[in-house]
């Protein structure tokens, strides 16, 4: 097996009847390293906050600017990932396994949930409790994964197995997951997470973004 399938591919079913802490600790490693990407990214992002809200003059139009600029940043960091990752299979481990419609469906699952856990993060910027987010969406990758380990015929409705191709309708039959219905799940998460952190910044002074 490759190291970008082990790492970005999920949990599989055949690999549930014991506690898997190995491929769940592959699983939660590159979202580790993406959460720290987009946190750093959002720190540097943080040092001219002030200065773009004086300049879009109005805070809903900062959050749209803000919001949408650092959802996209997420999403190339998440391809960048799974390309690097990639190229070390290619390159220095000279592992050519896998087809190009499962490497794709791969490459689609993961960036849309790494977008969402994007904007998870965005909106709990809103919140002010900046330093527990990176360790919060982990737990909540890890506790929701778990419990579908223990309900397996309720997995496919858990948030930390949505980026598992392994736990598609693709890969597995019985219990795995709409892709399409999931997508739009993930999406709809997305659009929530810029309109109520919207709502939730209206009103509030300038200075205290």
């Amino acid at each position: 097996m490759s190291l970008f399938f082990q790492l970005f591919a999920g949990v599989a079913m055949d690999e549930m009847d014991t506690l898997p802490l190995i491929p769940l600790g592959c699983w939660l490693f590159p979202i580790g390293i993406y959460l720290l990407v987009l946190g750093f990214q959002l720190g540097m992002d943080k040092q001219n906050r002030r200065f773009v809200i004086v300049r879009c003059g109005w805070i809903q139009k900062w959050w749209k600017h803000f919001f949408l600029r650092n959802l996209l940043n997420g999403v190339f960091a998440a391809v960048s990932l799974l390309t690097i990752f990639k190229m070390i299979d290619l390159f220095a481990l000279h592992m050519f396994t896998g087809n190009l419609k499962e490497i794709s469906v791969i490459f689609v699952l993961w960036t849309v949930h790494a977008m969402t856990l994007s904007a998870i993060f965005l909106f709990m910027e809103t919140l002010r409790i900046k330093k527990m987010i990176p360790a919060g969406l982990l737990l909540l990758e890890g506790l929701t994964f778990l419990s579908g380990f223990h309900f397996r015929k309720s997995a496919r409705f858990m948030f930390g197995v949505w980026g598992m191709y392994v736990q598609s309708n693709l890969y597995e039959d019985m219990y795995g997951f709409s892709i399409i219905s999931v997508i739009i799940v993930q999406i709809t998460i997305v659009v929530a997470c810029y309109w109520i952190g919207g709502c939730f910044l209206k009103g509030k002074e300038m200075e205290g973004v």
